[in-house]
């Protein structure tokens, strides 16, 4: 039983150290409450409550700890072996795992974007539509361009705007529409969705290539560009910040996989390797959220290079750390 273990803390312990190395234990709140301190980004604090996870993120992908986890006052803490996910059986406890990475992923991702557009741009609204196709049609995206007016003209058909979208329709003439041949098969330059509309479905890349891209300050920003074995979650943000909607473009012909929410809740309650994937998989992107803040708050150039280099390595290498040679995908 010693993968379970109910922990008795005293005020002013620490439970983790931002910099050390993760252990094999994540940890579940029970009684009481700790704070957690983010000093990579303004000396950021906040209380951790009854049911809190805990240390999760850096130990399933023996990653330094990101945070230090203080306790406030007397608290029991269950610790558990992080190999003992691919093992719960509980349905409520790895929804509740679920629902917690997604919003430590949003919230690191909007704090990142906040920064990268501050005295830029309104922070709640994209470029005007006409300035976004273009700018994809430019870099060669056609596809999304011309999906990214569709779905404006479907969305907000009373719109000032809407005869300079139908004109900009004419002008671009694209008359041989991207399809993919079955439910799983997409060619290159297919765009999967829009930043305009979000997806409510989440993509699973079985073989090929996937670019994530958003418009910010009237600029194509690469987001991440994943292959084979990640997973790209096409879901609306629940934290209602604009510069986290995104467009996916297919960037070679693929084999994705395409499923909604309900049928990946299911993959996750009873395929137990898929489960430890996708929550390796969201692991890293928080990871890779927070290395970005730390190199946009660094001075020098060489250490924001070495910190954003690594964390690109270290999501690569996440499903194969067999390899010795990497070609990373971005200029």
């Amino acid at each position: 039983m010693d993968q379970y273990e109910l922990i008795k803390y005293n005020k002013d312990d620490i439970i983790i150290k931002a910099g050390d190395n993760a252990s094999e234990y994540f940890y579940i709140l029970s009684n009481g409450k700790t704070s957690s301190s983010y000093k990579f980004y303004e000396e950021y604090n906040h209380d951790n409550k009854k049911g809190s996870i805990m240390g999760l993120i850096s130990s399933i992908i023996d990653e330094p700890y990101f945070s230090t986890i203080k306790v406030k006052e007397p608290s029991e803490i269950i610790r558990i072996r992080t190999n003992r996910l691919i093992k719960i059986e509980n349905e409520v406890l790895i929804d509740k795992i679920y629902n917690y990475l997604y919003y430590i992923l949003e919230f690191w991702l909007s704090k990142y974007y906040t920064i990268l557009a501050i005295n830029k741009v309104d922070l709640y609204n994209k470029d005007d539509i006409i300035t976004m196709a273009n700018i994809y049609k430019n870099n060669g995206f056609i596809d999304a361009s011309y999906k990214l007016c569709l779905k404006f003209m479907e969305l907000f058909p009373e719109n000032s705007d809407i005869d300079k979208v139908k004109q900009f329709l004419n002008d671009i003439d694209y008359t041989e529409k991207l399809e993919h041949t079955d439910d799983c098969k997409f060619p290159k330059g297919y765009c999967l969705y829009s930043e305009i509309k979000p997806s409510d479905k989440i993509y699973i890349i079985k073989s090929g290539k996937v670019g994530i891209y958003s418009i910010v300050n009237s600029k194509q920003i690469v987001r991440n560009v994943y292959t084979d074995g990640y997973i790209v979650n096409g879901y609306n943000p629940t934290l209602e910040y604009q510069p986290l909607l995104t467009t996916a473009i297919v960037l070679e012909d693929s084999v994705i996989e395409i499923v909604d929410k309900e049928k990946l809740m299911e993959m996750m309650h009873k395929d137990k390797i898929s489960r430890v994937h996708f929550i390796k998989m969201i692991a890293i992107k928080i990871t890779n959220a927070i290395c970005k803040l730390r190199a946009i708050r660094e001075d020098k150039l060489n250490v924001k290079l070495i910190i954003i280099i690594y964390s690109m390595i270290k999501m690569y290498v996440l499903f194969n750390k067999k390899s010795n040679n990497l070609v990373l995908l971005y200029t």
